[in-house]
């Protein structure tokens, strides 16, 4: 296709110092107000896949609310690491109070496929729902090429509903791919919110057609099996970890896995029977269960009885109880929740444990 302007706000929208995410056909892309001039960049961290428009605008520079990468909002180029790629940067266009921006030909190494949902899964006694899709493209020919089959557990992708209105972060969303690649579906779970896009996303009906793009995203497993993967999570953050896990054990890798997910109860535990059944089969799998709601709580001893698992947030002691030394020395850490866990997590490893950032992988869930 040919460059193309195209309107994707109001001038009154974003005031000066401000940023507003918006979503076109399939990017997402984040404008930016610097002293009454607008600038487009792309709106997700190249490092790991952070929120640029939940960040810190400074002048012409955005730093990212995960990991303090930097980029020029006038080039998109990287100011400061640990990001090393740039963003990509759109022309921009005023006319009266339209921001329009220029719009590039479609990439030909990222396109958009429609996959077909297959199932909603609903976890009962939550707000979750995990949603399995084709893994052929609705819209292919005769060979019905297999899509998305390329990606690394771990990675995440854009996912277009369709019938999105007024919602203030756009009408797609990006969600961490929980299946493996090693599974015939396509599933990503998340936790229904009152946000149009959600609402929409829980009364999608089987046989629905949704427009997908990616993958994108590096919290995927080191490639040195020598290394213990420790994995640390926070309720729905644990939807990467089924990907690596299932990956790992049908792959039958030589890595040794030691999970820590963190619950407020029992009944939040998401994919607890796939993790036990998978730690029969896998014996380099280790899975330690925590929840946070007091054992003393009345309403919660029928529960607690039955419980078998620790109690309390992921610390110093549980980690220690569970990680001698020698492979508290030679593991790498990957973290994966929302943000204050994440926040508290790294510094347990940092400062409580003194284990380097180098061998700390985060990704973070904003909830939205």
């Amino acid at each position: 296709m040919d460059d193309v302007f195209v309107r994707i706000a109001d001038t009154k929208e974003i005031q000066p110092s401000q940023m507003k995410e918006v979503q076109v056909d399939g990017e997402s892309i984040c404008i930016v107000n610097v002293e009454g001039k607008y600038y487009a960049i792309g709106s997700i961290c190249t490092h790991e896949g952070g929120p640029l428009p939940d960040g810190v605008l400074d002048g012409y520079v955005i730093e990212c609310p995960w990991h303090n990468s930097k980029f020029d909002v006038r080039t998109g180029e990287v100011v400061s690491p640990p990001a090393n790629e740039p963003e990509p940067a759109y022309e921009v266009r005023i006319e009266g109070n339209n921001i329009l921006i220029k719009l590039p030909g479609k990439s030909k190494s990222s396109p958009q496929i429609e996959l077909e949902l297959l199932e909603i899964i609903r976890v009962e006694g939550t707000d979750t729902m995990s949603f399995k899709f084709s893994k052929q493209n609705s819209k292919a020919g005769k060979d019905n090429t297999p899509l998305l089959s390329e990606y690394t557990a771990g990675q995440f992708a854009f996912f277009d509903i369709g019938g999105v209105n007024n919602d203030p972060k756009g009408p797609i969303r990006h969600f961490t791919i929980s299946s493996s690649p090693t599974e015939n579906f396509i599933m990503f779970t998340t936790m229904i919110r009152d946000s149009p896009y959600k609402k929409r996303l829980s009364t999608l009906e089987e046989g629905a057609k949704v427009q997908i793009r990616g993958p994108e995203g590096q919290f995927v497993l080191h490639e040195d099996y020598s290394k213990v993967a420790v994995f640390l999570s926070g309720g729905i953050g644990v939807t990467p970890f089924r990907s690596m896990i299932k990956y790992a054990t049908d792959r039958q890798l030589p890595l040794k896995i030691v999970m820590f997910d963190s619950n407020r109860n029992p009944n939040n535990i998401l994919f607890k029977k796939e993790f036990d059944d998978w730690t029969t089969i896998n014996k380099n799998i280790k899975i330690i269960y925590t929840i946070s709601e007091d054992k003393h709580d009345e309403h919660q001893l029928n529960t607690a009885n039955d419980w078998k698992g620790e109690y309390g947030r992921i610390n110093k002691g549980m980690i220690l109880k569970y990680l001698n030394n020698t492979l508290l020395n030679n593991s790498i850490f990957y973290i994966c929740g929302p943000p204050n866990m994440l926040t508290a997590i790294q510094s347990l490893l940092q400062e409580e444990l003194k284990i380097s950032a180098e061998r700390i992988k985060v990704e973070e869930f904003t909830g939205y």
